[in-house]
């Protein structure tokens, strides 16, 4: 199976300019299937078996869905390449925002889009319209036809899905239906609780769709164990879905529910030493990983809203000298296992961080910072596990 090719009930992340979209295709051939990006019908089911990149769209007669096809592509034109040797002005002081600059109508644009006119033909007619366009400064008329292109533009990307797109993908969507996980404090995470291939780990993803669980199977690459930690129920699993794992990136992944080893690892230290526990009785299989009991895992890693009693719970399962990472949204909750782990001296460097990230607009004569950032990506307790 080709990774780079577009197949079925495979998910694609579709991008036109700064919008994003998750979708899985249809399941069998022969399917049509509409999606809509912005105002626009797409047919997502004519890429299929073909690479992963830029796609044109392209009016389909044979879609009973009036609904655009998908063409691959490599030569991308922008609108600021076209429209290049336009004038410009020296400042933006006579220009008054009394929304009459613009002599297109919205029908007049619908029916424009009627007629088969591409993005980039409404939008030179959009320019061609506009009483001020020419007049506004070359980084006004640049913000203007992004803003355009938003909407109008024929070229989209279908992208394979990894870790750094699905991140900020559902950060975007809605920041708290991943407790405000950005990609870059994911990224401190993944290196704080040294990931690694051939390594044991242990994960509690309380409420970020499966995305540390996903970036953890994407790191090690089918070596190494990760145990899927749950209180109830089963583990939330829509970005592991979405990361359209094979088999073999999936054989490390083992779903375990607390309340079901509690019960096993009490049932252990009960038995005699010279019986055989029950829970020890997998290793029998060569194939099965080592079995997970008190002091078994190289690396821990528990993201929810409440970790103060379920982290002091877990951190059990760690080897000494393995690394724990806590996450959750507040501060309040990780102060309080601060001060809990150091009072009972159960680990060493251990620190609470906040990670802070701003998004920088690169201009051709100078760079400063956008007017609007993310809050807070949420906070960090980290330590190494000891014995005293």
């Amino acid at each position: 199976m080709d990774v780079n090719l577009i197949l079925n009930d495979h998910f694609v992340l579709v991008q036109r300019k700064s919008q994003m979209s998750l979708h899985q295709l249809p399941k069998k051939d022969g399917k049509q299937w509409t999606i809509k990006i912005g105002r626009d019908l797409v047919d997502l089911s004519t890429a299929l078996g073909k690479p992963h990149g830029t796609f044109k769209l392209s009016h389909s007669e044979e879609n009973q869905f009036k609904a655009f096809a998908l063409v691959p592509s490599n030569d991308v034109v922008e609108m600021k390449e076209k429209l290049k040797d336009l004038n410009s002005g020296e400042n933006n002081k006579e220009i008054w925002d009394d929304g009459k600059s613009q002599q297109l109508k919205k029908e007049d644009i619908e029916e424009l889009r009627g007629q088969g006119l591409t993005g980039s033909e409404i939008v030179s007619q959009l320019v061609e319209n506009s009483k001020t366009f020419q007049i506004k400064t070359e980084f006004s008329q640049e913000k203007y036809l992004n803003k355009k292109e938003e909407k109008y533009s024929e070229w989209v990307e279908i992208l394979r899905p990894n870790i750094r797109h699905l991140a900020k993908y559902f950060h975007s969507q809605d920041p708290m239906q991943i407790l405000n996980l950005r990609p870059d404090t994911l990224a401190m995470i993944m290196s704080l609780a040294n990931i690694k291939s051939n390594g044991k780990f242990g994960v509690f993803d309380g409420g970020c769709q499966g995305l540390v669980t996903a970036a953890i199977l994407d790191r090690i690459q089918g070596f190494g164990t990760v145990w899927n930690l749950c209180l109830k129920g089963k583990p939330q699993k829509r970005v592991i879905q979405a990361m359209n794992f094979n088999p073999e990136q999936l054989k490390p992944l083992k779903n375990v529910n607390l309340q079901k080893l509690k019960d096993s690892l009490k049932k252990e230290e009960n038995e005699d030493e010279d019986e055989v526990p029950a829970a020890k009785m997998i290793k029998l299989d060569e194939d099965a990983p080592p079995p997970l009991e008190f002091g078994s895992l190289d690396g821990l890693v528990v993201v929810c809203r409440r970790p103060n009693a379920i982290a002091k719970e877990l951190v059990k399962l760690l080897a000494p000298s393995g690394n724990f990472v806590i996450f959750c949204p507040y501060s309040e909750p990780l102060c309080e296992t601060y001060t809990d782990f150091r009072e009972c001296n159960l680990a060493v460097n251990l620190k609470l961080t906040e990670a802070w990230f701003r998004l920088h607009q690169v201009l051709p004569l100078r760079t400063h910072p956008e007017v609007n950032m993310s809050g807070s990506g949420g906070y960090i307790l980290s330590g190494i596990k000891v014995v005293s």
